[in-house]
């Protein structure tokens, strides 16, 4: 019996990393946590607990006290403030394995000014600053944020008043410009294995996005993304499930938008493609010889699902 920690149940990445788990060839026990008692990913899990937020002085105290209760053996990232604070922490987890990137790494990624400052010099990236010097339109975008949220393209300087007034009002600092970018954008799920070796990655075209969220979604064969996507994780030393967005420019030249050090929203895509990547982990901790499986070119439609509760 392998017992596994989701974090964030109530999000996408959670629920597709727990729908992955089922069908997997490990006998698995899933326990879940998020901070709200009514998250779709707990009546999916085999036993959940609602914790503080992140922020919390207790959630940390909540979370260890989970792990020793339950004889968790493997937690896996799926949100992004989780992990901050986990990884941070990593020395507090004792016999349990963090399949996720160290906290140095995950900072760098989940903060846009420092992953675009690590990476400008390496690798394409939209160029992106503390201050307005761009043509509109730009994206103005939180340093530190997931899921779109408080992104926005903008066309005037109303616009940006506007966007800092929501979601920064006391600090403009917290945001960051960058180049719009008008082309075609992909999202990548990337495996990586403890040493930072990449594995897989697997492309897809975001045909149409809810939220941040990929709702349509076509999976792809690209050597050039593929090859990229494996630079830059063996670059950054990312280990686990990670997910990049990269984005064509005016001149269908792709760029690295950002790089999660975590589960993606429509991570479980890739399952559906052939290649489970949570069986894959699961082979890793159990010591169990594996190959990685060829994945199949395929469009994927998403829709809502009732929990009844």
């Amino acid at each position: 019996m392998n017992n596994i920690l989701i974090l964030g149940a109530g999000g996408p990445a959670g629920i597709g990393v727990i729908k992955s788990l089922r069908e997997t060839n490990f006998d698995v026990n899933i326990i879940s946590i998020d901070c709200n008692e009514l998250s779709a990913g707990f009546h999916m899990s085999d036993k959940y607990f609602v914790v503080p937020k992140v922020e919390s002085r207790y959630y940390l105290k909540e979370v260890l006290k989970i792990v020793k209760k339950e004889k968790i053996d493997l937690i896996l990232p799926t949100t992004e403030r989780d992990i901050v604070k986990i990884s941070k922490n990593k020395h507090k987890f004792k016999n349990v394995t963090l399949f996720m990137s160290d906290y140095r790494t995950i900072v760098n990624c989940s903060d846009k000014l420092k992953f675009y400052n690590k990476c400008k010099n390496k690798f394409d990236l939209p160029r992106t600053s503390e201050e307005f010097d761009f043509d509109f339109p730009i994206f103005c975008k939180p340093k530190v944020g997931s899921g779109s949220r408080g992104t926005r393209l903008c066309d005037d300087m109303n616009c940006i008043r506007l966007l800092e007034e929501k979601f920064s009002p006391h600090r403009s600092s917290d945001y960051v410009f960058q180049e719009y970018l008008p082309g075609q954008e992909y999202t990548i799920d990337v495996l990586c294995d403890m040493d930072s070796n990449p594995l897989v990655a697997i492309p897809r075209k975001r045909l149409e996005t809810k939220a941040g969220i990929s709702s349509k979604g076509k999976i792809i064969k690209d050597n050039f993304i593929e090859k990229a996507c494996f630079d830059i994780c063996k670059f950054l030393k990312l280990k686990g499930p990670v997910c990049i967005q990269m984005k064509e420019d005016e001149n269908k030249k792709l760029k690295f938008v950002e790089v999660n050090t975590r589960a993606g929203g429509g991570s479980y895509l890739a399952t559906l493609a052939g290649v489970n990547f949570y069986d894959i982990i699961l082979k890793i901790i159990n010591n169990v010889d594996f190959d990685i499986p060829d994945f199949d070119e395929i469009t994927v439609l998403r829709y809502f699902n009732e929990v009844v509760v």
